[in-house]
């Protein structure tokens, strides 16, 4: 059996008080929770992106830091508020990788960016972020599909799990039809696959797309209840692997008093579930503000 704690959309900030929630307090609660309170120690912790709020070098150099405190390794994946290169270059330490891919008995990890509608391709074929990279919502593309079809293909483990920071399937705001489209067509390819964890949402749920569950971890930050249309408390998730290629995970929400559910407005409501844009919803509340 091998354990994992996954963390995301930390957005971790230098400026927290400029932020919906002070996420030092909230990782100070979390990590209590997470390992401090006789749950099992997990033999992994991974980072499913949003690490950084505004992705400057002060914010990882804070993150590391905090990241100091864990009592396992950690694996770190970029999110859309990420940026490329101070994540690559500050973050990554003793303990703290970002690597592409771990073997683990019979599980590959494959550890995948999804931020393509967030970077542009330079005519030497590297990739560089896009100034609007923060708005972006998820996609493998082509290279990332290929790489861990063919990757998979060439190991011999039995079974392989991905982690990103954007997952298919999303609902409403978050969905993107081709990240469905593309997930469905690597699972075609790649049918050892058996799912997905990821963050972005600032949810709790689970879903499936193309047959395989996909488990979305809450936020550091505020996360929503998508039934009640509520806040909820800051949260992460576990998960089992046994060596028979099922996996069990489950959600975890923290300091329901200290931060205690609200109703989400009706412009937000709207937002989310994909009636307007994330523009227009900016707009409103700051007509409504004004």
């Amino acid at each position: 059996m091998f354990r994992v704690t996954q963390f995301s959309d930390m957005h971790f900030c230098t400026e927290p008080e400029g932020e919906p929630r002070n996420t030092d307090d909230s990782w100070d609660a979390v990590f209590d929770e997470a390992f401090d309170s006789g749950r099992p120690t997990p033999d992994l912790v991974v980072i499913t992106g949003d690490i950084a709020h505004n992705g400057t070098e002060d914010e990882y150099q804070k993150t590391a830091g905090k990241l100091a405190r864990l009592p396992v390794p950690a694996v770190v994946c970029p999110g859309n508020h990420d940026r490329q290169v101070p994540f690559d270059a500050i973050l990554p330490r003793p303990g703290v990788g970002n690597g592409r891919t771990l073997r683990v008995g019979s599980w590959l990890f494959l550890f995948a960016d999804s931020n393509a509608e967030g970077r542009d391709l330079r005519p030497d074929g590297s990739l560089v972020d896009r100034e609007d990279r923060t708005h972006k919502h998820g996609r493998f593309g082509d290279a990332e599909v290929a790489w861990m079809a063919e990757t998979v293909e060439q190991s011999d483990a039995e079974h392989a799990f991905v982690w990103t920071h954007h997952p298919p399937g999303a609902f409403g705001f978050f969905h993107m039809a081709d990240h469905d489209a593309e997930f469905a067509r690597l699972i075609d390819m790649a049918p050892a696959i058996r799912g997905i964890g990821a963050g972005h949402t600032h949810t709790n749920t689970t879903l499936e797309i193309a047959g395989r569950p996909i488990h979305q971890c809450p936020s550091l930050s505020v996360n929503i209840d998508l039934e009640n249309f509520t806040t909820m408390p800051p949260g992460y998730r576990t998960y089992q692997f046994p060596e028979d290629g099922s996996v069990t995970s489950e959600a975890h929400l923290v300091g329901e008093d200290r931060w205690p559910r609200s109703p989400l407005s009706e412009v937000t409501q709207r937002m989310l579930r994909g009636e307007i844009s994330f523009e227009e919803m900016m707009d409103q509340l700051a007509a409504e503000r004004a």
